[in-house]
């Protein structure tokens, strides 16, 4: 899958409103398509795409946040080469790229994302309306 491949509707439309390039990253940190993109795509695909990308004008909201979501897809891999290496791409035309790409070398904490499955109830049974209660739970530490 490519990171072209994900619906980044939202993330144009947060694009269109934001005054300042923290509050761009603020809001794409919480769009589940950029996480998405984190999750299913490797590193290397996403510098790719940026280089790409940042080579050319954009023609609308959608194509000119491509590049901020795929530089925060890369601020959520437990490595930061991949980020190191799209922050040093020059863009005249993405004014805020710069800024954006070393705020989030800044920021970036290597963290790893693991999913644990728990068997059995845990200590508080969870309440199920209508339907029989799972067999195992799932903790998500991030």
């Amino acid at each position: 899958m490519s990171p072209m491949d994900f619906d980044l509707t939202q993330a144009s439309r947060i694009y269109s409103i934001a005054n300042t390039p923290l509050f761009l990253v603020r809001k794409l940190q919480d769009d589940p398509s950029v996480r998405a993109i984190s999750d299913a795509c490797p590193g290397e695909q996403i510098v790719e795409m940026i280089r790409a990308i940042v080579a050319a004008e954009p023609a609308n909201a959608l194509e000119a946040v491509r590049p901020y979501a795929f530089l925060v897809a890369l601020w959520f891999k437990p490595e930061i080469e991949h980020l190191q290496e799209a922050a040093k791409f020059k863009t005249p035309v993405y004014g805020w790229y710069e800024y954006i790409a070393g705020a989030l070398r800044e920021s970036f904490s290597p963290v790893q994302r693991q999913v644990i499955e728990v068997p059995g109830q845990l200590s508080a049974p969870p309440v199920f309306a209508g339907s029989a209660p799972a067999t195992s739970e799932t903790i998500v530490f991030s």
